[in-house]
């Protein structure tokens, strides 16, 4: 999953003091929501494509970009206020849901350096914060069939 960043993006990813640092945007979508749940890990609030993004403390590890494995990421949003608790509850733990993870510049909101949309296998929540597995499920390697022809099932193909 290559990264095509624009020029300014990439001063500001390889300078030691960035004129203004990368913004994640995350979106929640899930079927039970009437719209996806939009943070941005910053102090203040932004707008992106006409919709807003609460400023919510968060904590995200991105997916590695190695051959051969399926991306994962960590994602932890701070919960002390307690803005997910009850869609987490209502959707019994986002279960079926995905997380669209964002990159973009302050300067440049509309403007999205990079993006991944990810199925969300895990979530727990703790009074502080919730945290989430996001990947997606290895269709790949899972069997095809649910009955195998075996030499003791099927002896007469054998």
């Amino acid at each position: 999953m290559p990264r095509y960043y624009t020029n300014k993006a990439k001063v500001n990813i390889n300078s030691t003091s960035a004129d203004e640092p990368m913004l994640i945007l995350i979106e929640i979508h899930h079927q039970s929501f009437n719209e996806p749940a939009r943070i941005v890990a910053d102090t203040q609030d932004i707008t992106h494509g006409g919709n807003q993004y609460t400023a919510l403390p968060i904590e995200i590890s991105l997916p590695d970009e190695g051959e051969g494995k399926t991306p994962q990421a960590q994602l932890s949003i701070d919960n002390v206020g307690r803005v997910l608790t009850d869609e987490l509850d209502n959707s019994r733990g986002f279960e079926g849901g995905s997380c669209m993870i964002m990159q973009i510049l302050r300067s440049n909101p509309e403007r999205v350096e990079w993006g991944i949309e990810l199925d969300i296998m895990d979530v727990s929540i703790d009074p502080k914060k919730i945290t989430a597995t996001l990947g997606y499920v290895d269709l790949l390697n899972k069997p095809a069939v649910t009955i195998k022809f075996t030499p003791e099932r099927s002896p007469g193909l054998f």
